[in-house]
């Protein structure tokens, strides 16, 4: 235990200290800051915008809806702002009116037309006609104003008072999804499903980054022989264990330095918003129970185990730094086929392809933390996952042990297939 101790503190401790680390875990959190305050903010200052005023309702419906359309658009009639110029047309007079507002268009003396047709009550279709094609918050602005006066129009015309069709016509319709959790608490489905999915990319992440540090390790010390005057003092599977655990402390410490920064903004979101003079919600967070917490941690660490080890025995093979990286694609793709099959899983969580991932070790760590941010995972389903995953990752630290023992002392030599297998066998 002294060994590995040693071998585990040399690790973390190299890397911590590096300038590198100080760098990356400041950056990171800036970046994902920025990430969540700068786009919408940017979006807020820089998002095509259209005067009313400038536009011209052409209104060939026959039911007066251009002018409704219009007054709507402009913030009703008690609006001081000036009113979008309305033509009433007939159907016959379409082309002929259309073709002169384009030309107005095109020598910039209107910001654009709308076009309702004899279609339009009907269908609900209107064309909106701009110099630039750029609509902005104005579409959304004008469909809902075309919403809220065809249903006024139609319950006028079966007999509901002006007033209650315009409070009718004004009503909008919000469903909220909830999830009702094992314990009873509710919560929101949506979070869910942002969470579920941030910590299953962030899991991709991490393995990913993390385990390719492993490779690199491993790899740099086979060609430099530092490990084999190490190999004479420390058994290989102790020196290539504390290289794992040592970086995966490295990994745990950065990503827990991420996390409380991502969610010290979050909730604070809307406070940073609201000094920047933009509007926005406070983003709720997802209630999570220490089982949960536990679970999430257990995914991790055995999923970086796994997959280092595995990194570690194409790194104790190959016989150059490039040659690993190209011996690692069919690592990374089991990987890669995890995160291409997340919609697929998102969509139905409890489907055959998201129930399969989530007790396969080599995509559970991906697939299992995001089943278990969308729905309730049957506590069956959750102890054969975690079992399959922990034997596979012990067997694979096994075997990249043995692998690691053996091609550190056979430098200058590619190993066959077969020689690797027999090394995986040689395991106890």
């Amino acid at each position: 235990m002294d060994k590995l101790g040693a071998v585990i503190g040399r690790e973390f401790g190299e890397r911590v200290r590096s300038k590198w680390f100080l760098i990356t875990t400041t950056f990171g959190p800036l970046l994902i800051a920025g990430l969540l305050i700068v786009p919408p903010w940017l979006a807020s200052r820089t998002q095509a915008t259209i005067d009313p005023s400038g536009l011209v309702f052409v209104d060939a419906s026959g039911t007066g809806l251009g002018n409704a359309v219009a007054v709507d658009v402009a913030g009703g009639i008690q609006s001081t702002s000036t009113l979008p110029e309305v033509v009433v047309i007939s159907v016959t007079e379409m082309d002929s009116v259309v073709a002169l507002q384009r030309a107005r268009l095109v020598k910039g003396n209107i910001t654009g037309y709308v076009l309702f047709d004899a279609g339009t009550s009907g269908a609900g279709k209107a064309r909106l006609v701009l110099r630039d094609g750029v609509a902005g918050g104005f579409g959304e602005r004008l469909v809902g104003a075309l919403d809220r006066q065809l249903r006024r129009a139609r319950l006028t015309a079966l007999g509901v008072s002006d007033g209650d069709a315009d409070q009718l016509g004004r009503l909008k319709i919000a469903v909220q999804t909830v999830r009702l959790s094992a314990d009873g608490s509710e919560a929101s489905t949506r979070v869910n499903l942002v969470f579920g999915f941030g910590v299953a990319i962030l899991l991709y992440i991490a393995i990913v980054l993390y385990g390719q540090i492993v490779l690199r390790s491993v790899t740099e010390e086979k060609q430099s022989r530092v490990s084999e005057m190490v190999l004479a003092s420390v058994p290989a599977r102790v020196l290539l264990a504390g290289k794992i655990i040592g970086i995966g402390g490295v990994a745990l410490l950065q990503l827990g330095l991420w996390t409380v920064a991502v969610v010290t903004v979050l909730m604070n979101r809307a406070a940073i918003f609201a000094k920047l003079g933009v509007q926005a919600a406070t983003m709720a967070l997802p209630s999570i129970s220490g089982e949960s917490l536990i679970l999430l941690g257990a995914y991790f660490v055995l999923g970086y185990a796994l997959y280092a080890a595995l990194f570690a025995m194409v790194g104790s093979i190959a016989t150059s730094e490039q040659e690993a990286q190209q011996a690692q694609t069919p690592v990374i793709m089991m990987l890669v086929t995890s995160m291409a099959l997340l919609q697929t899983a998102l969509s139905n969580p409890n489907g055959t392809i998201g129930r399969s991932l989530s007790l396969i070790p080599f995509s559970s760590p991906i697939m299992m933390p995001l089943r278990m941010g969308l729905t309730n995972v049957p506590t069956a389903e959750l102890v054969i996952s975690i079992s399959c995953l922990s034997l596979t990752a012990i067997l694979a630290l096994l075997m990249a042990g043995q692998v690691y023992r053996t091609a550190l002392l056979m430098y200058g030599k590619r190993p066959s297939l077969r020689e690797i297998a027999r090394w995986m066998r040689e395991a106890d």
